[in-house]
């Protein structure tokens, strides 16, 4: 007789290890796609760590040392000319003989904009070197480190902190390091020096972590981008700012930092559910765009168990956080002939823009038509975004599916967008003029359709309240001239073989929105590790009524025009606080949209043909960080599915993943996302 609980057992634990390998199969291919570009370089030493005391001037050290009464609180003036320090503690003792500063219980110096606090100072005017020991710590910008001993060479700028941790603020961690670059800043002409309040004893003692917050997060899509409804963005567009680490040691001089046995996490509790590990890691910065680390054995650790090996050492960091995916695998069924490959490289051509060009080979078409080197089987496709000015972003794009030079014109496709941002009437807009060639349109039960060109602009409003009703207001307005896909016969010219007609279309919406909480429940306690076991802010249980009005005016340059007025009304919430073990998630929607149109467009891509859909979808979890969902919309009228998507996704506070198939759309992808936090309060050691 078979045992059939141990087949059982082996079946799951076969799934189990496929489950982690996959898994950390695709933790390598997203690392290098999270706020990194990488680009070829030849592997090269890291430099070891200057000693710092082994390069000393001669000169001697002109410092005005300014004390003040322990118990009277310090001035908060840390503008001070270069070559002066404030420095308050319980006792205070000067050398004029060796030139030595000696200070002892609750020391606090101020020097070139930075903050430092520890036990015990003594300070070489001659040499001038200072070490700083005991529960020390730095605070010079953004940046916050605490170690055992902290030495540094006023006239080199060079620094140490042994037993190192932290928090980085990525952004600014050269420049906030960089002491003397900062320090020798000139203000300008009629603003106030800057102040900055003396930071309390907490610094020094181990508060608690508390006012967490998910403020952004950055992630990678392989496959189709198309997001879900009622779901978060497939593919974020913000980046991790904050991060803490901890090492047995942290050298920097001026513009590079170097760390020995470094671990750095995105993950405000300990131990991290994510991190990553070198045995020495180096930070510089190589231009006011890009940064470079390079790492000494790097790997990614999950779960504080498993080691993923990283093979590449040399990192660049965009700073603008709009890296893309430099390696990704897609599916294209339409143009690509299925499965294809793709990498990316960023040449610069001006600082003040992002190129991006990425070739492509399509394996599927090439192994079905057993043609592997033909121009068909290869395609590239390029980006390009930048801002001519603090308001005025450009952002362009084109791909060629196919390098076969009798169809470029049928696999070529095109956008460039210019954006600008307007206030009026002390509201928020958006002017964007576009031009685009061959572009694809999802269009409800239509299915895609395409535009072959396309110019013009539009102005967007943001959302505006209206008083305190809680009713929400926006609108647009624009003008394009359209070249598409047209089933009316009479604007066909005779002499073409295709459905494409030009009219120019004048457009004008608006929309009218308020939601109504019909319950709420409570979140689990704020700064409890349990409340983000498995996700990055803490769950509100509620139920919400939603309610629209919207209208759209079309006319078009011949004599048509298609006007619509609809309605929506819909349920949405969510059921648990999804911390623990199983079955302690539901999330739900179900929402009816009737709209009311008066004559049709004589485009297909824009013609409004699904007059009564109802929209539903579920949200279950299962076991721990597993949910399951279907998100699917339904013409009332036809009875046909306009879209379904099914989706399994493993979501952690950190990070997380979806895997999603739509039948409908013949279209899937697999995202990755990664959770950037923000807190008050001192993070454990790791």
């Amino acid at each position: 007789m078979k045992n059939h609980s141990v087949g059982k057992k082996s079946d799951r634990q076969v799934a189990w290890r496929t489950w982690k390998v996959a898994r950390y199969l695709l933790l390598i291919l997203v690392y290098y796609s999270i706020d990194i570009s990488l680009r070829p370089a030849h592997a090269a030493p890291i430099p070891s760590p200057v000693n710092i005391a082994a390069d000393r001037r001669s000169a001697p050290l002109t410092y005005k040392i300014v004390q003040t009464d322990p118990q009277a609180p310090p001035t908060t003036n840390i503008n001070a000319p270069n070559g002066t320090i404030e420095l308050n503690a319980e006792q205070q003792e000067f050398n004029n003989e060796t030139q030595i500063i000696t200070a002892n219980g609750k020391v606090v110096v101020r020097f070139n904009r930075a903050l430092l606090q520890a036990d015990r100072l003594r300070v070489n005017l001659k040499t001038k070197i200072a070490v700083a020991e005991g529960n020390v710590s730095l605070i010079r910008g953004k940046q916050i480190l605490y170690g055992t001993q902290f030495e540094y060479n006023f006239e080199d700028d060079r620094g140490s902190i042994l037993e190192a941790r932290g928090d980085i603020y990525q952004p600014t961690l050269v420049s906030d390091l960089n002491l003397v670059q900062r320090a020798r800043t000139n203000v300008p002409a009629g603003d106030l020096p800057s102040v900055e309040p003396l930071l309390s004893e907490r610094l020094l003692n181990d508060q608690p972590v508390t006012n967490i917050q998910s403020t952004s997060s950055t992630g990678v899509v392989v496959g189709d981008e198309r997001n879900i409804d009622y779901q978060p963005t497939l593919k974020p567009s913000g980046k991790i700012s904050r991060l803490r680490f901890q090492a047995d040691k942290v050298d920097f001089l001026g513009e590079q930092v170097t760390a020995e046995k470094v671990r750095i996490t995105n993950d405000p509790f300990s131990p991290p559910e994510l991190q990553v590990k070198a045995d020495r890691a180096q930070f510089k910065t190589l231009n006011s765009e890009e940064d470079e680390i390079v790492t000494s054995n790097p790997r990614i650790t999950i779960e504080n168990n498993f080691d993923i090996p990283i093979p590449q050492s040399r990192l660049l960091i965009n700073k603008l956080g709009k890296s893309p995916n430099p390696f990704n695998i897609g599916f294209d069924g339409q143009e690509r002939g299925g499965v294809y490959v793709e990498n990316s490289f960023y040449p610069v051509f001006d600082s003040r823009f992002r190129v991006t060009i990425t070739p492509q080979y399509f394996i599927q078409k090439a192994v079905t038509n057993l043609n592997f080197f033909d121009g068909s089987v290869f395609g590239v496709k390029t980006n390009l975004e930048g801002n001519l000015s603090p308001d005025t972003t450009v952002l362009a794009s084109a791909s060629i599916a196919g390098l076969s030079f009798n169809q470029l014109g049928n696999n070529f496709r095109g956008k460039a967008t210019v954006r600008q941002n307007l206030n009026l009437v002390s509201v928020p807009h958006s002017l964007t003029g576009e031009a685009v060639y061959r572009d694809r349109i999802f269009n409800g039960s239509l299915g895609f359709q395409d535009v072959q060109s396309s110019i013009g602009g539009v102005l967007t409003s943001s959302v505006i309240p209206i008083g305190n009703t809680g009713v929400n207001f926006d609108y647009q307005v624009g003008a394009q001239a359209i070249t598409a896909n047209t089933d009316r016969q009479n604007l066909i010219s005779a002499n073409k073989s295709i459905d494409l007609t030009t009219l120019s279309r004048y457009q004008a919406s608006a929309n009218l929105t308020k939601s109504f909480r019909l319950w709420e429940g409570k979140s689990l306690p704020p700064g409890e590790k349990e409340t983000y076991n498995y996700s990055p802010v803490p769950v509100v249980p509620y139920i919400q009524l939603n309610t629209g009005i919207r209208s759209t005016f079309t006319s078009y340059s011949n004599g048509d025009s298609q006007p619509i007025v609809g309605y929506n009304v819909g349920l949405q919430g969510q059921f648990g606080n999804f911390s623990k073990q199983s079955f302690d998630y539901t999330g739900f929607n179900i929402n009816y949209f009737q709209q009311f149109r008066g004559k049709e467009s004589p485009f297909l891509f824009d013609r409004i043909v699904d007059n009564r859909i109802i929209s539903a979808g579920i949200n279950q979890q299962i076991s721990g960080p597993f949910r399951v969902g279907i998100q699917s919309s339904l013409n009332l009228d036809s009875g046909q599915q306009i879209s379904t998507d099914y989706y399994l996704e493993y979501s952690r506070r950190t990070y997380n993943f979806v895997i999603r198939y739509n039948p409908v759309l013949s279209i899937g992808s697999i995202g990755f996302r990664l959770n950037d936090f923000n807190w008050d309060g001192i993070t454990p050691q790791f």
